[in-house]
């Protein structure tokens, strides 16, 4: 189906939510008929797994890395991803040729799906999916160190079912994130406790990565990096308008070059779920660029020298670099009554914390490098994470032996 046309039917479907209803229940029947049938006919195939990532949205987090891991360790392996928009994705994604594209809720993604020994995927699949016993899921979530609620602990939204809960194995950097996935996917184990993929360009923290990316991004030496990473707001997605920043970029960099004697530019990144931020301080200025599009959010970690962000899991990731780490909860209030409840108020925490922006230039000022250093170690201590650096080795030999 071309893309304007899935827009027409998603926005008649909104329209018509009982006719939505009864074709979703005649799509759930449709599939998991074919996914048995394809098992019957042609069986488990031992060397097909197939990923997928943020609901087949791209090729990125923590699915990519197993990916390119398992590719290395084992090259004769059949892999293929799932994507809504094959050729969207093939456009913004560097998708290595040894990876087969396949759009999701075809035929031909039934087949897969159907017969794959191994299906990877970061959160989260349809409730509907049905998976057999002799086949492996390993749940590798896009999140370890959430503030935010989900799955089950989210009061809004009715959890029939979860696939996540019957999952194979979840890998997990913290003893935080195994008590959240008990809680709000109902996941009973078992868990690969070596940290999530993704994080292993942060924890190996090799230079040529971040000469690499810099390189990519068109940042020059010298120049240090103000990472701006809010998560997105629920009211503002179902209303269908595009975030507000209530923050002036341009100050705090002013206030970071004062305190720092260095120059500063500032990269800003609005939530793959979000419809984009309204950036109505001279977003054209060349001290902010905006990298929404860029297609792997951990390297953009790997060259920031500090970050503003709320309520995203992406601060627990970043203290992984022991550099600042500031939350402007100004919304707080109204965060929580109109768009998610936190698992985690940011205010009980380590994390270094300002609703409004006097405080916030106050806490960059009183902010130094080592201060920084204690805060993060701090903040992974209140996690209790444990990332090894190897995490996307471990999920490939995981997978390697279940293939084998």
């Amino acid at each position: 189906m071309l893309s304007h046309q899935k827009q027409a039917f998603r926005s008649y479907c909104k329209k018509h939510k009982h006719l939505y209803r009864i074709f979703s229940r005649w799509f759930e029947r449709r599939t998991n008929r074919a996914l048995r049938q394809n098992r019957r006919l042609w069986g488990i195939d031992n060397n097909l797994v197939v990923f997928s990532a943020f609901s087949m949205r791209s090729y990125n987090d923590n699915p990519k890395y197993i990916c390119e891991a398992l590719h290395r360790m084992r090259p004769q392996t059949c892999m293929v991803w799932l994507f809504r928009d094959v050729e969207a994705a093939r456009a913004k994604y560097a998708i290595p040729g040894y990876v087969r594209c396949v759009e999701w809720k075809t035929p031909m993604s039934n087949f897969y799906l159907g017969r794959a020994r191994v299906i990877v995927d970061n959160w989260q699949k349809p409730d509907w999916l049905r998976l057999e016993r002799d086949q492996i899921y390993l749940f590798s979530p896009h999140h370890d160190r959430s503030l935010k609620s989900g799955g089950f602990l989210k009061k809004d939204r009715l959890y029939n079912r979860l696939v996540e809960s019957r999952a194979s194995m979840a890998t997990v950097g913290s003893d935080f994130n195994k008590r959240f996935l008990r809680m709000a996917a109902h996941f009973k184990g078992p868990y690969l406790d070596v940290g999530l993929p993704r994080n292993d360009i942060l924890v190996r923290n090799n230079p040529w990565d971040e000469d690499h990316i810099r390189k990519a991004l068109g940042i020059g030496a010298g120049t240090r990096v103000l990472l701006f990473a809010p998560t997105y707001r629920d009211a503002e997605s179902r209303k269908g308008n595009r975030q507000n920043v209530a923050l002036d970029i341009h100050h705090a960099l002013d206030v970071l070059e004062q305190t720092t004697q260095a120059r500063w530019v500032c990269l800003y990144r609005a939530h793959y779920l979000s419809l984009g931020l309204n950036m109505d301080q001279t977003p054209t200025s060349p001290r902010l660029m905006d990298v929404t599009d860029y297609p792997e959010m951990a390297e953009l970690l790997r060259v920031s020298d500090a970050l503003i962000s709320d309520y995203s899991c992406t601060a627990g990731d970043f203290a992984l670099r022991g550099k600042p780490i500031w939350l402007y909860v100004a919304d707080i209030d109204e965060y929580t009554r109109t768009s998610r409840e936190l698992y985690v108020n940011p205010l009980d925490t380590p994390y270094w914390c300002a609703r409004t922006p006097s405080e916030l230039d106050t806490l960059i000022r009183r902010t130094t490098p080592e201060k920084a250093r204690e805060n993060c170690r701090e903040i992974l201590g209140y996690y209790k994470a444990h990332e090894t650096g190897n995490a996307s080795e471990a999920a490939a030999r995981y997978i390697c032996s279940k293939l084998d």
